[in-house]
């Protein structure tokens, strides 16, 4: 009789616990998971497994301790977070975060609020600063034609290789790579509009008799509309 009316005593607990889990996960994650545990260690269905994992003869009254320290200790979490929380509303706090943020501080709502305001304002600040700084790196690279044309040469490439093999009469063969980039020189074509000449002299155009001979070219290259405006193309080397 006493082992039918402890197992249902288990049971009790087992949904009290797992009552209480609910309501503790409006007020505390953890508080509610550990009532979970609670309900866990509560149940008389859960002792033989943990008996086996646990690889020795574990006493009930382990489990009941072990159950009743982990529903106490959930419950005591949530209950710290809802008081917490209402202080929080009755000091005008707009949520619990910046409730503990400043109590850590030792301020009030007010100002706690004057602090978040400073702190945003030394984010402005720092955002401002920085846009300026990458504005200013930009305008000097605008200027600076190795900069500009670095900028730029991915575009460029994309723009003037297929411009360049339309010049061939018959067929054509690259020659650039890692070490043999396909443009070697710069010039500006129009500074004011930042237009830029590509030089380079990797590839190879086949003549009438067969034979791949090798020629420079020169692109120009609009970095606003990304496209190949002028290509010209000659036999020799730079």
């Amino acid at each position: 009789m006493g082992i039918v009316l402890g197992k249902i005593i288990s049971w009790l607990l087992v949904a009290l616990a797992c009552l209480t889990a609910f309501a503790c996960f409006s007020d505390s994650f953890i508080g509610g998971l550990l009532a979970i545990a609670a309900a866990v260690f509560f149940c008389p269905l859960s002792w033989k497994m943990l008996r086996r994992f646990a690889a020795q003869e574990v006493p009930t009254g382990a489990f009941i301790i072990l159950a009743l320290v982990t529903y106490f200790a959930g419950t005591g979490m949530a209950i710290s977070n809802f008081d917490d929380k209402k202080q929080a509303v009755q000091q005008g706090f707009a949520n619990l975060e910046d409730y503990q943020a400043a109590n850590k501080l030792g301020l009030d709502a007010a100002s706690y609020a004057k602090h978040l305001d400073g702190l945003a304002a030394v984010e402005r600040q720092k955002t401002e600063e920085a846009k300026a700084t990458q504005a200013k790196v930009a305008s000097a690279c605008r200027q600076d034609l190795q900069c500009w044309a670095d900028e730029n040469q991915f575009d460029a490439i994309m723009a003037c290789k297929p411009a360049v093999q339309k010049l061939a009469k018959y067929d054509y063969e690259w020659t650039d790579g890692i070490t043999s980039p396909i443009f070697s020189r710069l010039a500006w074509s129009e500074k004011k509009s930042g237009m830029i000449i590509y030089f380079g002299d990797e590839i190879k155009f086949q003549n009438g008799l067969g034979n791949f001979v090798r020629h420079t070219y020169a692109c120009t290259f609009d970095p606003v509309s990304k496209l190949a405006v002028n290509v010209s193309a000659e036999s020799g080397r730079l």
